[in-house]
């Protein structure tokens, strides 16, 4: 067990054998092994010297997720996602060692200088036997004014062939954009999802707050959070995933993207105001 500090990253190591692999840069989780097993993808053609955001493990979006919105104005100047996963993070300090997990947290530096939005933003990571957990803290530290934010985890987790998989626990009725057709508002009809075809679904208030994967090989992962409302499904296949510049050839084939975050709209915290949201990813 224990917790070991590089130049680079944060490294957590747990009595079962499961390990996790922080980098200071994006505070991305570049790695989590379970039973033996790597259960985060990253593509060979990451970028991990700081000069792009990292292509897999599970990206921080924050303050914005996707493109930005035609206003503010300083929202507007943002790029794809915020400039989250872009920042040197510092590491605050080991939060537990024990047989029950071991957790670290992360604490990000002031936002670009045009953001002009006084809050904090921290991130804990608990590691256990079968479980990931990843915790988004923020803080309106504006003494008068609301602070409006959206916050994602834009995690890839390993597969073997994303054409086996089967996604499910999205009840009936939820709604989702679908950015595939447009940007199409639909219902789920509470079927199991496949990956036949580029997928890219913003599901909205998911209930469950629980979305299964079957990897088709007798495993999978369960992805449970809360504070978070919505959820993305995301898999390019090789339709739109062999433009992805930094995407390994048949990257694709080798993950699913379930992202807990809150997507549908801005969130806004008053004065002093707190926002937590966690997601724990569990091998099934």
């Amino acid at each position: 067990m224990g917790v070991t500090e590089t130049d680079k990253s944060v490294i957590l190591n747990h009595e079962s054998g499961s390990s996790a692999e922080i980098y200071l840069y994006g505070a991305s989780v570049v790695s989590w092994k379970s039973a033996g097993k790597e259960r985060l993808f990253v593509s060979s053609k990451a970028a991990l010297d700081g000069s792009k955001a990292i292509r897999g493990g599970i990206p921080i979006c924050f303050p914005i997720f996707g493109p930005p919105p035609s206003s503010p104005p300083e929202y507007a100047s943002l790029s794809q996602h915020g400039f989250a996963r872009n920042q040197i993070w510092k590491f605050e300090k080991t939060v537990m060692d024990r047989p029950e997990g071991v957790s670290v947290r992360f604490t990000a530096p002031a936002p670009p200088a045009e953001f002009q939005h006084k809050y904090k933003l921290a991130y804990v990571v608990t590691l256990s036997e079968h479980q990931l957990s990843t915790d988004v803290h923020i803080v309106n530290e504006e003494t008068d004014r609301e602070f409006k934010f959206q916050a994602l985890l834009h995690g890839y987790l390993a597969i073997p062939d994303s054409s086996k998989i089967r996604i499910s626990n999205i009840p009936r009725g939820t709604t989702y954009v679908d950015k595939i057709l447009g940007g199409k508002v639909t219902q789920s009809d509470g079927e199991d999802i496949v990956i036949d075809k580029p997928i890219d679904r913003v599901y909205h208030s998911v209930s469950s707050k629980e979305i299964h994967v079957d990897d088709g090989f007798g495993g999978g992962y369960k992805v449970r959070f809360r504070g978070f409302e919505d959820c993305t499904i995301w898999n390019p296949t090789e339709e739109t995933g062999k433009a992805i510049a930094d995407m390994e050839d048949k990257g694709w084939e080798k993950y699913i993207c379930i992202e807990p975050g809150y997507a549908r709209e801005f969130k806004s915290l008053a004065a002093g105001e707190e926002f937590i949201g966690q997601q724990v990813y569990t091998v099934l």
